[in-house]
């Protein structure tokens, strides 16, 4: 029974996480430094639904992460 929560909460997440990216489908492009002998350095063009739900992903992972030394570090 567990298990079909959590996979019921999985599909939920990724139709939650597939609509925020198709209502963003819009590319943004990040210039990383100013102008250096003519040339910008940036990334490539990315939809911005996928650079929304990438930080989501990536803050909760870095969270975790932090979480677990916390917890063990008192030890």
């Amino acid at each position: 029974m567990k298990f079909l929560i959590y996979f019921i909460f999985f599909i939920a997440l990724l139709l939650g996480f597939s609509y925020l990216v198709y209502l963003n489908l819009s590319p943004v492009e990040f210039v990383l430094t100013p102008e250096f002998n003519g040339v910008y350095y940036r990334i490539p063009p990315v939809p911005l639904g996928f650079l929304v739900v990438g930080t989501f992903i990536l803050g909760f992972g870095l969270g975790y992460i932090f979480g677990l030394f916390g917890r063990y570090s008192k030890k």
